[in-house]
């Protein structure tokens, strides 16, 4: 929860972020599907938000530990509102042997998908999928991007396993050994247009600078359409896209505050930082304000093997 007051162009106008336990405590489950990471959301009716999960653990939790725990790509959550309480379902796939799988796969069954952003449009449902393959590395890291997908879901009211997916190849892509760009990290919907924004990747592995594509409403799928930002204005070359700040995260968010009346840019500070910072700005480009910190995972202090990463607003649950 982010709490607002009045302030300096460059100084972000909030102070600070909180626990939500009452929000966290529906999605603890101690049987089927345990935990995962990713977690981009958006509420598609009054009744129904989805949930889309990355790697995901199943399997038991007892005593504070997993049982007999199996790891699969992907999951999507369907959380259903009623009588002014919540509850989540989760849904995976299955393989041709009954054995758990990621819901979300490669049509050509090649490499694995991780979900990041995602928007309704018009009775369709639009997501950016990032293709992922093995690749030399340390454990937890030995994977590497392929490109990006977007499926677009014809029936995002029926079940997860019932849904209707078209995948399309995303054109708008560098995976090169000197530069990567890749979109679908966040996207926000101002006035006429709908904002994909992405990052480039030209220093390491976890250095990354925001990049920011737009298309008019409901056709981000008409790639024909996109126009990327070149620092002053908009070009239809993806080779004039001009980085608007650096150090972002590969998974991020931006949406616009009523309360701050400004654009809010979320995101985990450094790689594997336990550190989530914000910045604000009047425009979906920018300029973007100095960063402030907004809450530390205090995960991090248990241990040596916590990972804390991808934090981003859920904007359909800010009550301003």
């Amino acid at each position: 929860m982010i709490s607002g007051q009045d302030g300096l162009k460059t100084s972000p106008p909030f102070a600070k972020a909180e626990s939500a336990k009452d929000i966290s405590d529906v999605f603890k489950s101690s049987k089927g599907w345990i935990g995962a990471d990713g977690n981009y959301s958006v509420k598609i009716s009054n009744e129904k938000a989805l949930w889309f999960f990355s790697d995901t653990w199943l399997g038991e939790v007892e005593n504070n530990k997993r049982k007999n725990p199996v790891l699969i790509n992907n999951s999507v959550g369907v959380q259903v509102f009623k009588d002014g309480k919540s509850t989540v379902q989760y849904h995976w796939g299955k393989t041709a042997a009954g054995k758990p799988s990621a819901l979300l796969v490669p049509k050509d069954g090649k490499g694995w998908f991780w979900p990041f952003a995602g928007i309704m449009q018009g009775e369709k449902f639009v997501l950016f999928l990032f293709l992922m393959e093995k690749a030399d590395g340390p454990s937890g890291f030995a994977f590497k991007n392929a490109g990006v997908v977007l499926v677009e879901i014809d029936n995002p009211n029926d079940a997860p396993n019932s849904w209707r997916i078209q995948q399309i190849k995303v054109p708008h892509v560098s995976i090169g050994e000197k530069r990567k760009v890749l979109f679908g990290s966040a996207i926000c919907v101002a006035k006429d247009f709908t904002y994909i924004y992405g990052y480039e990747e030209n220093k390491g592995g976890f250095y990354k600078k925001m990049l920011l594509a737009r298309c008019s409403n409901n056709q981000v799928a008409k790639f024909t359409d996109w126009e990327f930002y070149d620092g002053s204005g908009w070009s239809k070359n993806l080779e004039d896209a001009k980085p608007l700040m650096e150090g972002v995260a590969s998974e991020y968010s931006v949406n616009y505050v009523p309360g701050l009346k400004r654009f809010l840019l979320v995101y985990h500070d450094a790689f594997l930082s336990p550190d989530i910072v914000g910045r604000t700005s009047l425009n979906p480009w920018g300029p973007w304000s100095e960063k402030i910190k907004l809450h530390t995972c205090e995960e991090k202090s248990w241990s040596n093997e916590v990972f804390c990463y991808s934090g981003k607003v859920q904007p359909w649950l800010s009550k301003e």
